[in-house]
C-alpha cells in the first residue's frame, strides 16, 4: 500500500514537471519562427543597454513591420529597419537583412554580411559570433568578436576539467559521503542523507559550500568539513551565489563573503533561478505569474506570463519583452 502511494507521488510530481515545461515551451514556441532564443538570450547578458532594439516604439508596432534601434528617448538611433535585430555587444550588433546576417556598428554600416542564409552561431567560450555555411567546423566560418566588431582567425573549444580534490560518493546504506582524494579520507565523521555542492568541482584553492542534511534537518559547510551552519535548519538551498535559508515561511538570501554569511534581504518570495542582473537575485512565480526579486526586496513593477530562468526574457500578451541588466524591461517582439 505504501509503494503504490510512493509510486503516485512521483507519477504526480513528474506530471507536475513535465507540464511545466511544455507550457514554457509553448509560451517560447509561439516567437520561435522568428527568434533564436539562444542567441538572444546570450546577446542579452552581454548588453550595455545604450540603446534598445524592438519591432514597436511606445507601444506602437513598426509601420513596416521592421526591427529598429532607438534611445532612451524612444527616437531612431539607426534610421535602417531589420527583419531580425539582436541588441548591441559593445561595437556590433547581429542582424538580418534581405534574407542574411551580418553585424553592423553602432552607425548602422555593416561590418559584415553573409552571403547565406544560414542562421549564425555563438562559440561556447567567448561567445563569438559565427558565420558559415551551415556548418560549424572546430574553428571554421567567419567569425566576428561581437564586443570588439573585429574578425578572428580561430575560437577556444572548451578543455576537460581538471581533476577536483573533493568528490562525493554514495555508500551501500544510501548515504553520502565528502572524500578529500589526496589523502582519500571521508571529511565527516557522520554519514549524510544528501550532500549538495554550490558548484560542479571542489579544490582545495577554492572551498566550496556544501548544504548538508541529516534527518531532515539542514546546514551548511565548506568542503574542508568548517562548519559555517550547524545541522538544525529546516531547509536550505543554493541559488546562484546565493544561499537561500528558510525560517518561519521566510526565506533570507545570503552571500558568502569573508568566510560568513552577509544576509542581502528576506522575502516571502521563494526564487528558482538566479538572474543575470547585479541589482537582482532571482525568478519567482506567483499565482501563475511570473517576477523579478531584486537584492532591494523589490519586484519588477509588471508581472508576466513567463519568465525565462536567467531573468533575460520575458512574456506578456503575446510580446516578447527583454528585461535589462538594471532589471527593466521593453517590448522586443510584438506580434
Amino acid at each position: 500500500m505504501l509503494l503504490n502511494k510512493t509510486k503516485l507521488l512521483i507519477t504526480i510530481i513528474t506530471l507536475l514537471v513535465v507540464s511545466s515545461n511544455v507550457s514554457a515551451q509553448d509560451q517560447m514556441a509561439q516567437f520561435s519562427d522568428k527568434i533564436d532564443f539562444n542567441i538572444l538570450n546570450e546577446i542579452i547578458k552581454m548588453s550595455d543597454d545604450t540603446v534598445y532594439v524592438s519591432n514597436t516604439n511606445k507601444n506602437h508596432l513598426s509601420e513596416d513591420g521592421l526591427f529598429y534601434f532607438y534611445d532612451k528617448n524612444g527616437n531612431k538611433a539607426i534610421e535602417m529597419g531589420y527583419e531580425v535585430a539582436y541588441p548591441f555587444t559593445g561595437k556590433s550588433a547581429i542582424v538580418k537583412n534581405k534574407g542574411s546576417w551580418g553585424l553592423i556598428n553602432r552607425l548602422g554600416e555593416f561590418i559584415y554580411q553573409s552571403q547565406f542564409p544560414f542562421p549564425i552561431k555563438l562559440s561556447s567560450y567567448e561567445k563569438y559570433g559565427i558565420f558559415g555555411d551551415g556548418e560549424i567546423f572546430d574553428n571554421g566560418g567567419v567569425i566576428y568578436d561581437l564586443k570588439s566588431g573585429t574578425q578572428q582567425s580561430g575560437f577556444i573549444n572548451c578543455a576537460e576539467p581538471v581533476t577536483p580534490d573533493y568528490f562525493i560518493i554514495k555508500t551501500k546504506a544510501g548515504k553520502y559521503k565528502l572524500i578529500y582524494r589526496k589523502e582519500e579520507k571521508s571529511i565527516f565523521k557522520t554519514e549524510m542523507d544528501s550532500i549538495v555542492p554550490q558548484e560542479f568541482m571542489m579544490y582545495d584553492e577554492r572551498p566550496n559550500l556544501l548544504i548538508l542534511k541529516n534527518k531532515d534537518k539542514y546546514g551548511l559547510s565548506l568542503s574542508n568539513g568548517q562548519e559555517i551552519l550547524k545541522i538544525k535548519h529546516e531547509k536550505i538551498q543554493f541559488l546562484g551565489k546565493y544561499i537561500m535559508l528558510l525560517e518561519n515561511k521566510v526565506w533570507k538570501y545570503y552571500l558568502f563573503e569573508n568566510n560568513k554569511l552577509k544576509l542581502i534581504v528576506s522575502s516571502e518570495f521563494q526564487c528558482t533561478s538566479p538572474t543575470y542582473q547585479s541589482n537582482a537575485i532571482g525568478v519567482y512565480s506567483k499565482d501563475k505569474k511570473y517576477n523579478i526579486l531584486k537584492i532591494n526586496g523589490e519586484n519588477l513593477s509588471q508581472e508576466f506570463d513567463y519568465i525565462n530562468i536567467d531573468g533575460t526574457l520575458g512574456i506578456l500578451n503575446n510580446s516578447l519583452w527583454i528585461l535589462s541588466s538594471k532589471a527593466n524591461f521593453y517590448i522586443f517582439y510584438k506580434k
